[in-house]
């Protein structure tokens, strides 16, 4: 089995974030979780996670906010969803989650209660939110309720500026403070046909007056140019086939951005663990569904796919809400004792034989520089097949009776 990483880090610049293309960066505040479109319908699949101080209030100034990056939209470079997550008394929660969900109601009369719910909601959140998480429930009621679109909704309750369809691809999404709701501003250039990739200081209703503080951003660049381009403004970017497609997909200045050949676009991204950088160490983009080739890992559990260790369980990513994410350890060869086995050839391109000191060798498992597992085997003939892995270095963990080891091979 085959198994391929399919980003390619291609760090644009080595800036560090005191400032974004102009815009002043914080810390403290982070995109946990970002499922902007989801398989399925997205008025009820979509997911927003944001971490922040465990039991602090959220800020009353503090937004998640969505700029349009496909070239033929007539708001190419606006903020067209600006949501206020504080209301003054919201907090985050005690393992530092706010996470934002909604629900539909099929109503022709317009009733968005609660206690209405359509179908299996309200014990569908019961199950999978997180206890310690804070949760932000948005009930929108309509007349389509297998529909994809927000304008198939009639209300919102709470109406704090989502309508349960964030933006798709191409899109970039931003955790800031303002002076004042950034709905409606545009962060490149003043209007449609106005954009150039890079984030304008004054542009639009001027996005500096407004005292933008940026915490966080990621965005993700599909291959779908109609001509006028794909555009995106986040810290971290995951371009759809950047590597052959840079001259029409238009990206800020100082983004690190991350090239994927796939034929199905990413429908989450999140952090590992907690932490806080703009790396593929420090971020997942996947899909949550069996799609084909989905960039890094896909989060299925079909045949022939590889899911890291840690993620295991974490399948239907769209049905788990409120919890901190799993962390991708990369083995380290430092951390057992190899001494009491002999690995050879290595490198190796078809088998791989081990010979130990009076220790049964039970299976094998190989490891991606990443820490992703890419084969788990047992031995035939104190050997292992390693024939179908792409040649790159890989860690064998050897388990045996009384423990384990770790050697680090060469697959060509």
């Amino acid at each position: 089995m085959k198994t391929k990483l399919l980003l390619l880090a291609l760090i644009v610049s080595a800036f560090g974030y005191s400032q974004h293309d102009g815009i002043p960066t914080g810390s403290g505040y982070y995109i946990n979780k970002i499922m902007a479109s989801p398989s399925g319908d997205d008025l009820t699949k979509e997911l927003l996670e944001v971490r922040g101080p465990a039991n602090a209030v959220v800020p009353t100034n503090l937004y998640f906010i969505s700029i349009e990056g496909d070239g033929n939209s007539s708001s190419l470079g606006q903020v067209e969803e600006a949501i206020q997550l504080g209301d003054g008394v919201r907090t985050f929660g005690a393992n530092g989650i706010l996470v934002l969900i909604a629900n539909y109601t099929q109503d022709s009369g317009g009733n968005t209660g609660l206690e209405n719910l359509d179908g299996f909601y309200e014990s569908f959140f019961d199950t999978y939110i997180h206890a310690d998480a804070t949760q932000i429930e948005i009930a929108l009621a309509g007349n389509d309720l297998g529909s994809s679109s927000s304008s198939a909704v009639s209300t919102k309750t709470p109406d704090i500026g989502y309508d349960g369809n964030f933006i798709d691809q191409t899109g970039t999404y931003m955790l800031i403070t303002a002076d004042s709701s950034p709905k409606d501003d545009y962060i490149d250039g003043t209007g449609a046909g106005d954009a150039d990739g890079v984030i304008d200081a004054g542009a639009g209703t001027d996005v500096m007056a407004n005292n933008w503080l940026l915490y966080d951003s990621v965005a993700y660049m599909d291959d779908n140019d109609e001509g006028n381009g794909e555009y995106a403004y986040a810290q971290i970017i995951f371009a759809q086939d950047y590597a052959n497609l840079s001259a029409v997909q238009f990206t800020t200045t100082s983004a690190n951005v991350y090239s994927f050949s796939a034929t199905s676009d990413a429908n989450i991204m999140m952090r590992q663990d907690t932490r806080i950088g703009y790396t593929t160490n420090d971020w997942v983009a996947s899909a949550t569904s069996n799609n084909s080739n989905p960039p890094d890992w896909t989060f299925s559990s079909t045949t022939g796919k590889t899911l890291p260790a840690e993620y295991e369980g974490w399948e239907d990513l769209n049905t788990v809400y409120g919890q901190l994410n799993p962390a991708l350890t990369t083995l380290s060869v430092d951390d057992f004792s190899t001494s009491n086995f002999k690995v050879y050839p290595n490198p190796a391109s078809d088998f791989i034989n081990i010979q130990s000191k009076n220790i049964k060798v039970s299976s094998v498992d190989m490891y991606n520089v990443l820490g992703a597992k890419v084969l788990s085997s047992e031995l035939t003939n104190n050997r292992v097949n390693v024939s179908n892995l792409v040649k790159g270095v890989y860690f064998m963990k050897i388990n045996a009776d009384g423990g384990s080891a770790i050697k680090k091979v060469v697959v060509q």
